[in-house]
């Protein structure tokens, strides 16, 4: 379902019903849109719609040791 801010504002209820029977509403505004939808309290996945991104960024392996970083960022700090 897709309306404006105002018809939102004016129809709750039917914008209500229809995001219980699973629809998802699509309220315009200037250039701006925003989604009204129904969703349980405890969301059995909450990172279901992040899926796509999993794995993608991984941070590279350090291979300095913890020893080796600090002194390096002790030396740095100094030398600037």
């Amino acid at each position: 379902m897709e309306t404006t801010l105002t018809d939102f504002q004016r129809n709750f209820s039917a914008a209500r019903a229809a995001a219980d029977r699973g629809e998802t509403v699509r309220v315009k505004t200037a250039g701006t849109v925003y989604f009204f939808a129904r969703q349980s309290e405890q969301a059995a996945r909450p990172l279901a719609d992040l899926e796509h991104l999993f794995g993608i960024v991984q941070r590279p392996r350090c291979s300095e040791t913890a020893h080796e970083t600090i002194r390096l960022r002790l030396k740095t700090h100094r030398a600037g």
